[in-house]
């Protein structure tokens, strides 16, 4: 069985690293948080291994000025077969190139694997309730509600393209 301490405490670093990777807009070290088999679902986009999550965000950065994401504590879940849960809710600041500035608010859904002592993002999907400017008078979307933690969403779950930016980042990658 899962120290939950230990286990709370690896994931909360995982975010501290995702985020920070975000900010120096850093590919390799954000690739790295994710397992070899990964899925990573955000922005109308799946994609799968680790290659493809690496290219995808390297696609996104150049679109961002700075992004500053903020993971709120994570609620995370022992399964009773060893899996390990989590459900985040992240607000975001960022800055486009263009200067328009975009503030999502949404939650992470995550499932992780532990390689080589390691916790590791296994599958994540993001779920934007907000997308629009810091002040809130954007817009608001209704999303699926998949009851209390650890209700999840299923592993085929679509995410949607709310700011444009993941269609473009997948064709960078193409181009790359």
């Amino acid at each position: 069985m899962q120290d939950f301490v230990a286990t709370e405490c690896a994931i909360r670093q995982l975010h501290a690293r995702y985020a920070d990777a975000v900010w120096r807009k850093d590919a390799n070290s954000f690739g790295v948080l994710f397992a070899d088999d990964a899925e990573w679902r955000v922005g109308g986009q799946t994609m799968r291994g680790r290659a493809a999550i690496e290219a995808f965000i390297a696609g996104i950065f150049p679109l961002y000025r700075r992004i500053l994401m903020t993971f709120r504590t994570p609620i995370v879940d022992l399964m009773p077969d060893g899996t390990v849960v989590a459900r985040t809710y992240v607000t975001e600041h960022s800055l486009f190139t263009d200067g328009t500035p975009f503030a999502p608010i949404g939650i992470y859904f995550d499932r992780f694997k532990l390689v080589e002592g390691r916790w590791l993002f296994a599958w994540r999907m993001f779920q934007t309730h907000y997308i629009g400017e810091p002040d809130l008078k954007g817009e608001w979307f209704d999303m699926p509600e998949y009851g209390a933690p650890p209700g999840m969403p299923p592993l085929d779950e679509v995410t949607f393209d709310r700011s444009g930016t993941g269609a473009k980042a997948m064709n960078a990658g193409k181009a790359s």
